[in-house]
């Protein structure tokens, strides 16, 4: 294919002219405008993560941090699984179906909003910040305005048309970074942290009213919808509190277990290290389940080639920034925050080490999750929550911070090997390029590992 060729098929798909009939080619306008506005979000959160280093204390980002956890995880137990469902069921495009799955959205949201002030004041008393009681009341009102998006961001992501869902989310942040910064300079306050997300949510919600394709909204509760809805969601529920656990909730552990400004440093290296896990998990989840389900339904039999298709470059994609994040995390880190926040490097090495380890198994689960094993699919994440848990708490008390990091990167291992065993009972295993992603990494860390050491003993 020639330079002009090669040119005009990317403008096409940038400008949404590209082949959007065949999956193939809707899976591949979705992964451009997925990884460009994915690109797009991370270097402005960078950037400004350097300007707010420089203007807030360790101590506000590790109380943001802290009160962000409790946001995630109030919104995780009550997920029911409303984007999945509208991906995944039959009657997606169904007006009743969608207007019964946005009555339960914006319910959610204003429930939500409820309990997050409800328990301000009780996680205050607990973490002994009194600053977190008003922190939380305020951050709970996002949950009641993303109640209120449009149901048409699920449909465009049930059809993988992400053009207008990436052009969303960009503007969302950039609005979201101007006034944090703003509001950073003038008052030096984790109070910017948090009118900033909340302006950010009105105006994700704003957009997502005006530039998605319209749909009459109404509050309706369809009886055979709902039905599918909760039967579905039941699943997804439970999922999602073992996700938080293993995830986000692990944040709560470990904030209990250090102070807030070595939280606030932490907080630097999973900002950092999320990235290749996020482009990871976002194209698994975005692309993945949708043309997994789409493929399960018409022909169940292409469902692993689709999958194999998909993971492979996921995985090239996610490994590669795993290994560059490895590799310049010492340097970068010191030429671009401050002295107090260098112990952040080597946390970041050790996340990225255990990230890209977790990598190997992603897509697994949207296709569990697409074919609708939905109870496989709790039993995987519970699995992976356990394990991170323990592994977390026992890796604090061998070696405090490293310990708990490197524990959680010997947790997605023994997660791995789990992983195989439900794919290989829903025939969708893909063991030989797990094998070598496998060795690949561990290979990759071996080499930088001893390198790293001998490059500290020389200077």
């Amino acid at each position: 294919m020639d330079l002009k060729h090669q040119l005009t098929s990317l403008k096409s798909i940038f400008l949404g002219q590209g082949d959007t009939t065949s999956l193939r080619g809707r899976a591949m306008n979705s992964g451009a405008w997925i990884g460009a506005g994915f690109a797009v979000q991370k270097a402005l959160q960078f950037g400004s993560n350097l300007i707010l280093t420089r203007l807030l204390f360790p101590e506000a980002f590790g109380l943001m941090a802290l009160a962000s956890v409790f946001m995630v995880g109030l919104a995780m137990f009550s997920d029911v699984g409303i984007y999945p469902a509208v991906i995944r069921d039959p009657r997606g495009d169904d007006p009743d179906f969608l207007n019964t799955a946005w009555t339960v959205q914006a319910v959610r949201g204003l429930g939500l909003c409820a309990v997050g002030a409800a328990i301000a004041y009780p996680i205050s008393l607990i973490y002994e910040q009194p600053i977190l009681f008003p922190l939380l009341a305020l951050l709970s009102t996002t949950a009641a305005i993303s109640g209120f998006q449009s149901i048409s961001l699920a449909t465009a992501e049930r059809r993988l048309d992400f053009r207008r869902v990436t052009v969303i989310q960009v503007i969302s942040q950039i609005v979201s970074i101007t006034l944090l910064i703003t509001l950073s300079y003038l008052y030096r306050s984790v109070w910017s942290l948090a009118f900033s997300g909340v302006i950010s949510t009105l105006a994700s919600v704003v957009l997502g009213h005006l530039l998605l394709p319209k749909h009459r909204h109404r509050f309706m509760l369809h009886s055979a919808s709902a039905k599918s809805l909760f039967h579905f969601g039941r699943w997804i529920l439970l999922s999602t509190l073992a996700t938080y656990l293993g995830g986000e909730g692990l944040k709560a552990i470990q904030g209990g277990l250090i102070s807030p400004a070595e939280f606030g440093v932490l907080s630097i290296a999973y900002t950092i290290a999320a990235i290749p896990n996020e482009l990871a998990t976002k194209l698994a989840a975005s692309i993945g389940l949708p043309a997994i389900a789409e493929t399960y339904r018409a022909a169940p039999d292409r469902t692993s080639a689709v999958l194999h298709a998909l993971r492979i470059r996921t995985l090239a994609v996610s490994l590669t920034l795993f290994a560059g994040a490895i590799v310049v995390a010492h340097p970068a880190i010191r030429l671009l925050y401050d002295p107090r926040y260098h112990a952040a490097a080597d946390y970041l090495v050790a996340l990225c080490a255990g990230n890209a380890i977790a990598a190997v198994a992603s897509g697994y689960n949207s296709a569990i999750l697409a074919i609708g094993r939905a109870s496989s699919y709790f039993l995987l994440i519970a699995s992976l929550a356990i394990i991170r848990i323990v592994a977390v708490l026992l890796g604090f008390h061998i070696d405090g911070i490293m310990g708990m990091l490197y524990g959680m990167a010997c947790a997605n291992l023994v997660y791995i090997a789990i992983t195989w065993i439900v794919a290989f009972r829903f025939k969708i295993i893909d063991l030989k390029m797990d094998i070598i992603s496998i060795i690949l990494v561990l290979s990759f860390l071996l080499v930088f590992s001893s390198a790293y050491h001998f490059m500290v003993h020389i200077l």
